[in-house]
């Protein structure tokens, strides 16, 4: 019999995996590229979502990292984001030093992350982004979708309160303008509620537009506070959201949807800790949504 101790150092699960889930980077904003991934395959996560900038810090030979992603079983499924390529975004040295890292990252930075790694979906964010025309978002995001496609690479777009990209009909209408099958949404759940959208505003979305997920649960005065970007999220099932509501609905239009569990609580530099409660949150939250 293998000592839980030795699992938790070979990065093996120690409990139950997560199936249909992944470990964003927000929940472990502490962490690099491979130390996120062992972290997540410790407690049962069978995937992660990556920034370009862990990926290019990382100084290991992709053969290498995606040897060690094996080993542990942990695939990445989201390089998550690109936001320099958007009209409106503002210039890295406009933003706030604690959230400009992202700015500096090319397409050429994100697509190389993501043929690296063997990703699935490049994020595209309008992240303190102006209010532009969605024509103009549209073409821009065309183009990295065409480069995207090169590489067998589907391109999600982020909808955010206060953008250009404001919520989930803007970012589904832009996704159209594309005219691209390959540009879909991602749809965070934060952002959804945060626009003070409901779950009944998922009925009759069409199949298979959402892309990718991000889920956090919400304290239940979080509309009379003042919004702090990544901040005052909660694990799921740990708030007052209708997380299971919204979760079932949009597995309903896109069966296959990975819940990618994007929470920011590892400030405080404890990553084994914060992750293992992630997991065990996220556990009792799928066991709801399957007795639901």
């Amino acid at each position: 019999m293998v000592h839980k101790d030795a699992r938790a150092r070979s990065g093996r699960p120690t409990g139950s995996a997560l199936g249909g889930t992944a470990l964003c980077w927000g929940s472990a904003p502490n962490a690099e590229l491979l130390e996120l991934a062992a972290t997540a395959a410790r407690h049962g996560f069978p995937e992660i979502a990556v920034t370009p900038g862990q990926y290019l810090r990382a100084g290991v030979p992709d053969a290498e990292i995606r040897r060690r992603l094996a080993e542990w079983d942990v695939s990445v499924g989201v390089i998550d984001a690109l936001i320099s390529s958007l009209p409106g975004t503002p210039r890295p040295a406009d933003v706030r030093p604690e959230w400009r890292e992202p700015f500096g990252y090319s397409a050429q930075d994100c697509l190389a992350a993501a043929a690296g790694l063997g990703a699935r979906t490049l994020n595209m964010a309008h992240f303190l982004g102006t209010p532009v025309s969605p024509d103009d978002i549209a073409a821009a995001v065309r183009l990295v979708a065409a480069a995207a496609a090169e590489l067998g690479l589907r391109v999600t777009l982020e909808f955010i309160p206060g953008t250009g990209i404001p919520d989930l009909p803007t970012a589904l209408d832009i996704a159209a303008r594309t005219g691209r099958p390959d540009v879909g949404v991602m749809f965070d759940t934060w952002h959804f509620l945060r626009g003070s959208s409901s779950p009944g505003d998922l009925e009759g979305i069409g199949p298979n537009l959402v892309f990718e997920a991000q889920i956090s649960d919400r304290p239940g005065n979080s509309d009379e506070a003042p919004y702090v970007p990544m901040a005052g999220r909660l694990p799921p099932g740990e708030g007052e959201a209708p997380l299971v509501a919204i979760v079932q609905s949009l597995r309903r239009a896109s069966p296959d949807l990975v819940l990618g569990v994007e929470v920011f609580t590892a400030e405080n530099g404890e990553v084994d800790a914060t992750v293992a409660h992630l997991a065990e949150a996220t556990r009792a939250f799928l066991d709801r949504i399957g007795r639901s």
